[in-house]
């Protein structure tokens, strides 16, 4: 007898591997004693395959962050290991199933009661996303972005895991808008704004409006301010400072909504690891001198030769291809 698949069981089937996937990968990371450059550099690979291996391992290591930071992953009673025999990939990957039956189960019903349920969206390196939300307002992906919405109808917050994005609020006095990045909230007071996060840095800009930005690190003293359009935050782990930008400096910063990069005295070295960003052919700039150099243009964020042949042309450079990386020298 033959069995047929559906189109939705064979999805369902497809996305339940790749959460098993993403959990054994974040437990072989986090209990592994051994975990070298080769197990990253395969992990990366995983991860770069499809947006939706992406945001499961984002999903999963949120979890299981949160169940730390509440204490509550503990394996069953009855499970007793020792983590000094973990030796291989192998065992660490039977380690993670077995706790993944275990400790993430009971981390995914505690999340359950403890935040509404939320979609995440994913954009590739170069990609762009548009999401229009139900109560009017608007949500711009960059490129190489993850980004959560709470589905719950009594509350409207989203979570910027990594990359950058753009908001275009309608405001409720009843029902505030709160996006997420780590340790910091920014709440909408009816607004645009822009939102970037690297690593621990983040940065936010206020087209218009009003916005409050706040930041709840543990490792510092809080702090928060309320944003006047103009107004760009930008916050480490410890720190939080204020600048203004001229409408115009901000009109450019946001280039990436129509497809272009900006620079204005831009540095060489800042050009290239913005375009960067939006390509998988890689910019380098060797020499410290060479980097300094400044440059001004609107560019396509796809076109990396224009930036190459500046460097040619204008300055006298040398380009030297090696692989899938472009690099920059005397």
């Amino acid at each position: 007898m033959t069995n047929f698949q559906s189109g939705n069981e064979r999805e369902t089937c497809r996305a339940e591997e790749i959460e098993t996937r993403a959990a054994d990968w974040l437990l072989a990371k986090r209990l592994s004693e051994s975990w070298a450059d080769s197990d990253q550099q395969a992990l990366d690979e995983w991860l770069s395959e499809s947006p939706a291996n992406l945001m499961s391992y984002w999903r999963i290591e949120e979890t299981w962050n949160r169940a730390q930071r509440l204490k509550a992953l503990r394996p069953p009673m009855g499970v007793r290991m020792s983590l000094a025999s973990v030796r291989t990939r192998s065992h660490v990957v039977g380690l993670a199933a077995v706790l993944a039956m275990s400790a993430f189960v009971a981390a995914y019903w505690l999340n359950a009661f403890q935040q509404p349920l939320a979609k995440s969206y994913a954009t590739p390196v170069g990609g762009h996303l548009t999401l229009a939300l139900g109560d009017g307002s608007l949500i711009e992906l960059n490129t190489d972005t993850v980004l959560s919405i709470s589905n719950s109808p009594g509350q409207r917050s989203a979570t910027l895991i990594k990359g950058e994005a753009f908001f275009e609020i309608k405001h409720d006095a009843s029902r505030p808008f709160a996006v997420r990045i780590g340790d910091h909230v920014v709440t909408d007071l009816g607004t645009k704004f822009v939102v970037r996060s690297e690593g621990a840095n983040v940065r936010v800009a206020l087209l218009e409006g009003k916005a409050r930005f706040e930041t709840e690190s543990t490792r510092a003293v809080a702090q928060s301010t309320d944003m006047s359009p103009g107004d760009v935050v930008i916050a480490t782990r410890d720190a939080m400072t204020l600048h203004h930008k001229t409408t115009g400096e901000l009109a450019n910063s946001v280039g990436w909504r129509r497809g272009v990069l900006v620079f204005d005295n831009t540095t060489l070295a800042e050009a290239a690891r913005e375009l960067n960003r939006y390509n998988t052919e890689q910019v380098r700039v060797v020499d410290p001198a060479i980097a300094r150099l400044t440059i001004g243009g609107t560019f396509a964020d796809n076109d990396v030769p224009a930036l190459v042949n500046t460097a040619k042309q204008v300055f006298g450079l040398t380009v030297t291809r090696r692989g899938n990386e472009i690099v920059i020298s005397r």
